[in-house]
């Protein structure tokens, strides 16, 4: 989880200086083209969006890297666990999965992870309550930000070129976007307290 953590503080350093710039050049003359902080504070929906799906993958992969280094048997996963590993066989191709396989009991977990397909670009507080359910993480917040669903409404958007980032951004303040920054960041940071209080105390182990 070091290195989950340690990501999540520099993306949160990079977005925090970012937004305190715009909100500066709110405030002062930069001498920016006109056109241009609109589109800078659309991009900042981009950041916001990447930290939420970022994070979340790899508080999920930190997971499935513990029970690799741990060698942890599948008989031995919790049920959420298990029903989550075998989820992930059927994405895997049968002569691939076969060729990596040397103790199924063991292999099984890592091989059918694919970090590229956890989400797939569409992580709100719903997305994030299930995988956490999925699981069996137990949780200490209620995960319900409405801002992150519209954040990942915004990050498609814009991605997929529904709306331009000039008229996205025009009606943004440097004050709301860093409003949904802290937001997000406290949420964010719940789930790595309770993803790593799940790995500590080995919850993903079956009930003995």
């Amino acid at each position: 989880m070091h290195s989950v953590r340690a990501d999540f503080d520099k993306r949160c350093a990079e977005i925090k200086d970012y937004l305190d710039w715009l909100e500066d050049t709110e405030s002062t003359d930069h001498s920016i083209p006109k056109g241009l902080p609109p589109t800078m504070k659309a991009a900042a929906m981009l950041l916001l969006y990447n930290l939420v799906e970022s994070t979340m993958t790899n508080a999920v992969e930190a997971i499935f890297d513990e029970l690799q280094m741990r060698k942890v048997a599948f008989d031995s996963l919790s049920t959420c666990l298990k029903v989550a590993v075998l989820a992930n066989v059927k994405n895997v191709a049968a002569d691939k999965l076969t060729d990596k396989l040397v103790a199924i009991t063991t292999d099984i977990i890592g091989c059918t992870f694919d970090k590229a397909k956890v989400f797939n670009g569409n992580v709100n507080s719903k997305k994030i309550r299930e995988k956490l359910t999925e699981f069996g993480i137990k949780t200490t917040n209620a995960y319900k930000e409405e801002r992150l669903n519209a954040i990942m409404v915004a990050r498609n958007r814009l991605a997929h070129g529904a709306e331009s980032f000039g008229d996205y951004g025009k009606d943004l303040t440097a004050s709301e976007l860093i409003r949904d920054f802290e937001r997000v960041s406290t949420l964010l940071a719940a789930v790595l307290n309770d993803v790593e209080e799940f790995l500590t105390q080995r919850h993903y182990l079956s009930a003995v």
